[in-house]
This record gives structure tokens, sequence and C-alpha cells, in this order.
């Protein structure tokens, strides 16, 4: 069984993401595993290489909040 892929969460996601500067590309892997994520599983479903994509996105976020580059 595939994962309920949520389009509107994905968008959010990536329109928060690349408007914060975020990389286009980084942003699509991250906003794609949250919008799949299994709120019914504790780890929301992801594999590690999901959460990688996510975490990479939020350093990113995080240093361009921070003014890092």
């Amino acid at each position: 069984m595939s994962k309920e892929f949520k389009e509107n969460v994905y968008d959010a996601s990536y329109k928060a993401l690349t408007e914060s500067g975020v990389d286009e590309d980084v942003a699509d892997k991250a906003s794609r595993v949250v919008a799949s994520d299994d709120e019914s599983k504790s780890d929301l479903g992801r594999t590690p290489e999901d959460q990688e994509a996510v975490n990479q996105a939020m350093q990113s976020y995080w240093g361009n909040q921070r003014g890092e580059k």
C-alpha cells in the first residue's frame, strides 16, 4: 500500500521553505516527505533517508533565518 500524499501539505511546505531561501530541490524532497507522513506511526512512517531530507531542509531553513550562508 502506498502512502497517502497530501497535496495541500506539500504546497504549503514547499512555499514556506522556498520563500525562506531553501534550495528548490531540497524543499521538494522534504515537502514530499511531510506530505506523505503517516500520523498513526511514531516515526510518521519515515525512512532514514526521508528524515535526512527533512533534516537538510530544516538546517537550511534555520541557517537562512539566522542570516547564515
